[in-house]
């Protein structure tokens, strides 16, 4: 009987899961590029934690910017470092004028001391744009215009974030694993927000207008989660109705440091996994999707010797929908077509990955970052 049932809730999983891909794949092909040429002013906001080795990295690119100098400012919200992170940014502030730093005080105090830290930055801000990445991440020359032509009538726009990975066949399973399943998540998540379907992003890679923030109320709604300065504020404008954009330019991909070990990538995707349970509230569709590939990718296995017929026809299903969507997703970044080849792997580590994730979630075991 249990088994039945199982069997029952993994077939609609696959129907629910199979959907979503589709709807990715025709986001995919039918997203835009945008090219609006309107120069506002740009307020990059930053929260750094003991960042000392990775902030000079990133604030050497961003002050070399090809964007007018007069119309942007960085802002790193130094949070209670214990580091040199501030004695490196009062190095650039010397050099250049529109580099900033403001010190968070109290932040034992907050529940979500990353979010507290973004607000004060962007109440110190005066861009009409706020863009906002991690200080261990590296961008690109002309990522803030690139970013910054993404907004017509949007008032939230999306970027690619992926870890670099140059040799792969020199590469570790683990940075091998790590960044195929960045490159799928964000596949997908560009898919759903050229759908219309808000379901993710990452504050890695992620931009908004200041009265769009200010409307939603910032942070405040949200303020209760430790995480979600990202993926539940782009919840929040959804259901104020405001359009969200994905930058498809090469020009607008972030690109992030590679996890050290696995207990390391754990840990990260534990953490986003936390907010899984608000989207029951924020999101409830983005939470379907959600449990169905969750389901979909760990109840076969638990039927296979008894319904092994049912288990091989959701691999079978599985395999050619998500390669067809993968194919299409790497061609849309620029992915090289061989790394592909990764994908059996890929795919048998999966099921035991996202068990391992559930479980430390539910045990609540795993470190913040920020």
């Amino acid at each position: 009987m249990i088994l039945q049932i199982i069997s029952i809730i993994a077939l609609f999983s696959l129907c629910f899961y199979l959907y979503y891909l589709m709807l990715f794949i025709k986001g995919l092909r039918t997203s835009q590029d945008s090219n609006s040429t309107r120069r506002p002013g740009v307020t990059v906001v930053i929260a750094a934690r003991n960042e000392e080795r990775n902030i000079t990295h990133l604030l050497t690119a961003l002050v070399n910017q090809n964007y007018p100098t007069e119309l942007f400012e960085i802002i790193v919200a130094n949070d209670g470092s214990s580091d040199d992170t501030a004695k490196v940014v009062e190095q650039f502030s010397k050099k250049w004028e529109n580099v900033k730093l403001i010190n968070i005080q109290n932040r034992e105090k907050v529940i979500s001391p990353k979010k507290n830290a973004l607000s004060q930055a962007i109440e110190n801000s005066t861009g009409d744009i706020i863009v906002s990445t991690d200080a261990d991440c590296l961008v690109g020359k002309q990522w803030l215009k690139a970013m910054v032509a993404c907004f017509n009538d949007n008032d939230m726009v999306v970027g690619l974030s992926q870890t670099k990975v140059t040799d792969w066949g020199k590469a570790r399973l683990l940075h091998k694993f790590e960044h195929f399943d960045f490159l799928a998540m964000f596949a997908a998540a560009a898919g759903a927000i050229s759908s219309g379907k808000y379901f993710s992003c990452s504050g890695q890679n992620i931009a908004y207008k200041k009265e769009a923030f200010y409307a939603v109320g910032g942070f405040i709604k949200i303020k209760h989660l430790v995480s979600g300065d990202d993926v539940n504020l782009m919840q929040l404008f959804r259901k104020a109705g405001m359009k969200v954009k994905f930058a498809y330019s090469p020009h607008s991909f972030v690109y992030t440091k590679s996890i050290e070990n696995w207990s390391q990538l754990l840990s990260q995707r534990s953490r986003w996994t936390s907010n899984m349970k608000w989207q029951t509230i924020l999101n409830p569709e983005f939470y379907v999707y959600l449990v169905s590939t969750f389901f979909v990718v760990v109840l076969p296995f638990a039927v296979v010797f008894k319904y092994w017929w049912l288990a091989v026809g959701i691999v079978i299903l599985r395999v050619i929908f998500e390669l067809s969507f993968l194919r299409l997703g790497y061609k849309k970044f620029g992915e090289e077509k061989n790394r592909l080849k990764f994908y059996p792997l890929w795919f048998i580590l999966q099921p035991v990955y996202f068990i391992l994730v559930a479980m430390l979630e539910a045990l609540n075991i795993f470190s913040w970052k920020k």
